[in-house]
């Protein structure tokens, strides 16, 4: 894994744990946190390279697309970009179909 990807997901993964929730990091570097009510965030960090890869298309959707286990409502997607890719990354959810989702937040390093 890259520094600047590394540091993203070290950004995400602290935002979630400074929230109080528990959080597991997958092999692919996916956050799972689990916050309260049962409610499990899906955390992913973006790089220009994931951009040129035709799987991320794929592993957004279903990423989007994952239920929780208690109520079956569509787990929140929160993906983190690295700067110069935003906007790339914002097309591309749009391409999908899921840019205007209401569980699918792009956040920025900024806030």
């Amino acid at each position: 894994m890259d520094a600047h990807r590394r540091k993203l997901i070290e950004t995400l993964e602290a935002h979630y744990r400074d929230s109080g929730w528990t959080v597991k990091r997958a092999a692919d570097g996916t956050l799972y946190a689990n916050g309260p009510g049962g409610v499990t965030w899906i955390g992913a960090a973006i790089v220009p390279a994931d951009l040129e890869d035709v799987t991320t298309a794929e592993r957004l959707l279903r990423m989007s697309e994952q239920r929780m286990e208690k109520g079956g409502e569509l787990c929140p997607l929160g993906l983190l970009p690295s700067p110069d890719c935003a906007d790339d990354l914002k097309a591309l959810l749009g391409r999908i179909g899921i840019a205007d989702r209401s569980n699918v937040d792009i956040y920025s390093l900024a806030s």
